[in-house]
């Protein structure tokens, strides 16, 4: 039992850690989780205001989609290697690389939502 519960303590402090490595300031903020926040800033440039956009000919705007699925895309995007040694789900993008790697998961998980609530 002992175990079980420092097993959610640790668990638990590396979420937060998580989310205050973030922004580096040490503090944790509800900006930092705030997925409409990160979208406006890091998306809608290249995927319009409500995700009606897509900057690739052929491929679905990203509005509705299903939250799961857009929150492992965009961590594959944030954890590209060059196609050595991490698996991604589709083809590299420098682009999308650029606009994800100081995501946390938290802020992955936030902007995933956010999105998926968009119609």
């Amino acid at each position: 039992m002992k175990s079980i519960i420092a097993a959610l303590l640790a668990s638990g402090s590396l979420v937060a850690a998580d989310a205050v490595q973030a922004n580096n300031s040490g503090t944790f903020s509800a900006k930092d989780i705030d997925g409409a926040a990160i979208y406006k800033q890091q998306c809608s440039l290249c995927h319009g205001e409500k995700a009606e956009k897509s900057p690739e000919s052929g491929v679905a705007p990203l509005a509705g989609r299903d939250a799961t699925v857009l929150a492992l895309t965009i961590r594959a995007y944030r954890d590209q290697d060059k196609g050595v040694g991490t698996y991604t789900m589709h083809k590299s993008s420098e682009i999308m690389k650029n606009e994800t790697v100081k995501l946390s998961d938290m802020q992955i998980s936030a902007l995933a939502k956010y999105i998926s609530g968009l119609k």
